[in-house]
């Protein structure tokens, strides 16, 4: 009599395909840049990395609208209620910096100053001296804004004085 082999648990599938799964990348450049260009007019890209944890890119603005898809708000209160009426909110406060604006946001919402948090610290690990450079430029700089896409976990600082759009996706 010949000995069946052992069934393959389920777990044992998922684990496995969830190790397939971490092994690939999280968004490539040509889809960051299709969802982005329903906001943003973009030209061309300074910088990009992808890998199973994150992905972040440097675009340069071709002009500073803004398209109507993408809610804009002059307050962090404005900016949560968009985000929890459309997944997606601008904050154009010209007040303070984006930096500034992911403080008051977690103090506001804990979980979503947490998730725009994390994606941005994550994404540290996709990129090189000059992309981290250009976010820390955009973060502290007076008159840029912060965006918010919740549905793919993206956050968005949008250096206008720099023309450069900084998008930035962690684990998720």
């Amino acid at each position: 009599m010949m000995a069946r082999p052992a069934p393959v648990s389920r777990i044992a599938l998922a684990g496995a395909a969830l190790g397939l799964l971490a092994g690939c990348a999280r968004e490539d450049e040509s889809a960051m840049r299709a969802r982005l260009d329903q906001w943003f007019a973009l030209g061309e890209t300074v910088a990009f990395a992808t890998r199973g944890d994150c992905a972040a890119g440097v675009f340069v603005l071709q002009g500073d609208a803004i398209a109507a898809a993408m809610p804009v708000a002059g307050s962090v209160g404005g900016m949560l209620r968009a985000l929890n009426g459309r997944g997606r909110a601008l904050l154009d406060d010209p007040v303070q910096p984006p930096d500034a604006a992911l403080v008051e946001i977690a103090n506001a919402s804990r979980a979503t100053g947490q998730a725009m948090r994390r994606a941005a610290l994550e994404a540290r690990d996709c990129m090189d001296d000059g992309a981290l450079a250009a976010v820390h430029a955009g973060l502290t700089a007076p008159g840029a804004m912060l965006a918010y896409d919740g549905q793919s976990g993206t956050v968005m600082v949008i250096d206008r004085a720099a023309g450069r759009l900084i998008a930035l996706m962690g684990a998720g």
